[in-house]
């Protein structure tokens, strides 16, 4: 896990940094595996659609995310943003719920442990909190700073980042916090 999967602006973000966003993805795409086929989700994440294989989809949106997670956090420490008391409790009910899901088999796969999911949690927190500052003050919609949107486009062109393809390739996505 301490391997390092990508850098940001020279800095480095390892696997381990990644466990949060893989997990949180295998989850999303796994309820979607489970509705197409109940009897055999581990089918979905072979499907190829719009373009690409869903595991691979998953696997950029993982970091995609974190990139842009990093980034938003790392404005939000220049800037001195915190959480309010109310942010803070809406974080740790996320971060319980979130906790609630998972098997103790799947925190082993993980290979982190809660405390650093709390702590991802809150940096996403305060990385959001920092997209829609910049967002009301840019007068955009907040959507137009996520992963996807075209002012984040724009912000992310300012940062370098590189990926170590031949270790992310060998991540076995869909099989971590999963057992199909």
């Amino acid at each position: 896990l301490d391997m390092v999967v990508m850098q940001l602006d020279g800095s480095d973000v390892t696997l381990e940094e990644l466990a949060f966003y893989v997990a949180y993805e295998e989850a999303t795409v796994q309820e979607s595996a489970v509705v197409y086929n109940p009897d055999n989700p581990k089918e979905y994440w072979n499907l190829h659609t719009n373009g690409t294989f869903v595991k691979l989809a998953a696997k950029q949106a993982v970091l995609d995310m974190a990139i842009h997670d990093f980034i938003f956090y790392e404005k939000a420490m220049e800037q001195g943003i915190t959480l309010t008391e109310e942010e803070m409790t809406y974080v740790e009910n996320e971060y319980h719920d979130f906790c609630a899901d998972f098997e103790t088999w799947q925190w082993s796969a993980l290979g982190i442990d809660e405390t650093q999911i709390a702590e991802t949690m809150e940096c996403i927190a305060l990385a959001n909190k920092c997209q829609g500052l910049l967002a009301q003050e840019e007068g955009v919609a907040y959507t137009e700073y996520n992963f996807d949107g075209t002012a984040y486009e724009n912000l992310a062109q300012q940062y370098e980042v590189k990926v170590d393809e031949g270790l992310w390739e060998r991540v076995p996505f869909g099989k971590i916090t999963l057992a199909n």
